[in-house]
């Protein structure tokens, strides 16, 4: 029974080890067209949450190059089923999948020791 049970136990991680492979490409590839896109990109890219919070501010367009550095090639990818964080050159990213697909939930965030990621962008 003990054998069994961790055979499914196993059989469910290398499952989910195995999802989050397949969807690495697409959040890369939404990573870096928002690190790299012109700020009408970056906009269509933030989900609505982070879309909401940077417009606080002013137009989208006009405030995310501002608020959020082009950020370089992508350095470490982490997936964990409908949430990511990639790691970029210059930058720290965070998506969420949504029903159009991947999107930025936070973007300029820097490492802040034992704390949260300290966010220029990210929706409440």
């Amino acid at each position: 029974m003990r054998a069994i049970r961790t055979c499914m136990v196993g059989a469910a991680i290398a499952m989910l080890a195995g999802c989050a492979a397949a969807e690495r490409p697409d959040v890369e590839r939404v990573a870096t067209e928002f690190s790299t896109g012109d700020p009408t990109v970056r906009c269509a890219l933030l989900a609505p949450a982070a879309l909401a919070a940077l417009e606080r501010e002013g137009p989208c367009a006009a405030t995310v190059g501002t608020a959020v550095p082009s950020a370089g090639e992508v350095l470490q990818t982490a997936v964990w089923g409908d949430e990511a964080q990639v790691r970029l050159s210059g930058d720290t990213l965070f998506l969420t999948r949504t029903s159009a697909g991947w999107k930025v939930v936070a973007a300029g965030c820097t490492p802040n020791g034992d704390l949260p990621y300290e966010c220029r962008v990210e929706g409440p």
